[in-house]
């Protein structure tokens, strides 16, 4: 298994956050599980709160998947996100 590295980046929408109210499902926020069923997968923590509403860019610099997340500044923000991994072997 290889040992990955990722770029996370913050692109901006809004430095205030959503006018709506947080979940209260998630009062410390929320990990975001996009890996679904694969076997090999990735964890990585994201800065939290978020400083506004906006979009974190989080891509593995070893296999190349990106994925998108979004936040508002809000306390249900994601805290961590899951990635399948693009070099697991094929089924």
């Amino acid at each position: 298994m290889a040992v990955s590295t990722f770029g996370v980046r913050w692109v901006w929408r809004s430095r205030e956050p959503a006018q709506n109210p947080p979940n209260p499902d998630y009062p410390y926020g929320i990990a975001i599980d996009a890996a679904g069923d694969a076997e090999q997968v990735c964890e990585i923590d994201l800065p939290y709160p978020a400083a506004g509403v906006g979009t974190w860019i989080v891509e593995c610099e070893t296999c190349g998947f990106s994925v998108a997340v979004t936040a508002a500044g809000r306390a249900d923000d994601p805290t961590k996100v899951r990635i399948p991994c693009k070099l697991e072997p094929t089924r």
